[in-house]
């Protein structure tokens, strides 16, 4: 049984006006009860690990639309604060805001990942390919190849939640062009990959410490703990696309995963 929402210290009167397309001089509607249900979170009256509130109760105690509600929740979840799944409700899964939280289970959920967060390259450039590189392109030692560095970030939030870099085997094809040519803009890299091209993606996790550079950028200290997460995009005919490294900071990033029992 979940708590009861504490409602927000405003007048109804208020709140219908604000659903109704207004704004209180504080901020949007969905956003005053976002800031409630944080603070819920944080006071403890949502316990990390219990089931938050439905889309109907908050409505409900608040006297807002489903869709004022759900924009609401889908603040915390960009938060990291809560974890929404249909069919079993939603979650707190983090007392505090800036845990990075996806979901990813197929191609396409990574893919649009990459379309709903902006990768902003900071440097383009060609490059050989040695030691960790040529491993992690599967070539020989001193190839060329295109080293992409940039920082990934969602929408509207004060810092970027990893640093990523991206390295491809340089040829003559139309996406190492591309690839070289991107400086400075933002950019989506799932645009140059074409969904129908990507057909197998290997990925890796694993426990490391930020450079200095990784670290100013992230706003943590040098060789703090982060987790690395290496993808390798693959074609039809297995052929290695590109490669993919990025470092999280290790507070923010939550990897969860679901067993089922075998028939």
């Amino acid at each position: 049984m979940t708590p009861p929402l504490i409602p927000p210290p405003s007048a109804p009167s208020a709140a219908s006006a604000a659903d109704a397309g207004g704004v209180t001089s504080a901020a949007p509607r969905y956003r005053q009860i976002a800031d409630q249900l944080r603070a819920n979170i944080a006071s403890g009256a949502y316990a990390v690990g219990t089931m938050l509130a439905t889309e109907i109760e908050i409505c409900s105690t608040y006297g807002v639309s489903r869709h004022t509600a759900r924009e609401a929740l889908r603040v915390l979840t960009d938060e990291g604060m809560i974890e929404r799944r249909q069919g079993h409700g939603t979650r707190v899964i983090a007392a505090e805001p800036h845990a990075f939280q996806r979901s990813i289970s197929t191609i396409g959920d990574l893919l649009q990942y990459g379309a709903n967060t902006h990768l902003r390259i900071i440097s383009s450039k060609r490059e050989q390919a040695v030691n960790a590189i040529a491993t992690l392109l599967d070539c020989a030692e001193g190839a060329p190849c295109i080293h992409l560095h940039g920082v990934r970030s969602e929408r509207h939030a004060p810092l970027p939640f990893c640093v990523t870099d991206i390295y491809r085997i340089a040829g003559n094809d139309a996406l190492t062009k591309r690839l070289s040519s991107v400086k400075g803009a933002v950019y989506a890299i799932i645009d140059e990959l074409k969904i129908g091209h990507v057909e197998r993606v290997e990925q890796s996790i694993r426990a490391d410490r930020l450079s200095s550079a990784a670290a100013l950028v992230l706003g943590v200290k040098a060789k703090d703990p982060c987790l690395t997460i290496t993808r390798r995009y693959l074609d039809r005919d297995s052929k290695l696309i590109l490669v993919a490294v990025s470092q999280h900071r290790a507070v923010d990033y939550v990897y969860n995963m679901e067993l089922n029992r075998s028939n």
